[in-house]
């Protein structure tokens, strides 16, 4: 290489590890900005299942009101009820 090259290379140097500096500065700005959004999104995803877990387990319960032997038995007496009436009128 002749001097006039690396002095060319040499003034531009200043310039290039601005043009990286803003560069690499830029990119970890990103990084750090999706980070914080995955993060929030996570938030959101565990108050979602948090939520959801409340409502199966209160179905649950629910279902295993409805499904007691003294229940079905009441229902059971209450459908026997309504289709004496139907047979009745036949």
């Amino acid at each position: 290489m002749k001097l006039s090259t690396l002095t060319r290379i040499w003034n531009k140097l200043p310039f290039v590890l601005l043009v990286g500096g803003f560069g690499l500065a830029s990119f970890k700005a990103y990084i750090t900005i999706q980070t914080t959004i995955i993060g929030y999104k996570i938030g959101q995803m565990k108050q979602t299942e948090t939520d959801l877990l409340e409502s199966q387990s209160t179905l649950k319960m629910e279902l295993a009101k409805i499904t007691r032997r003294e229940s079905l038995m009441t229902l059971s007496a209450r459908a026997n009820e309504n289709h004496k009436d139907v047979w009745a009128a036949h």
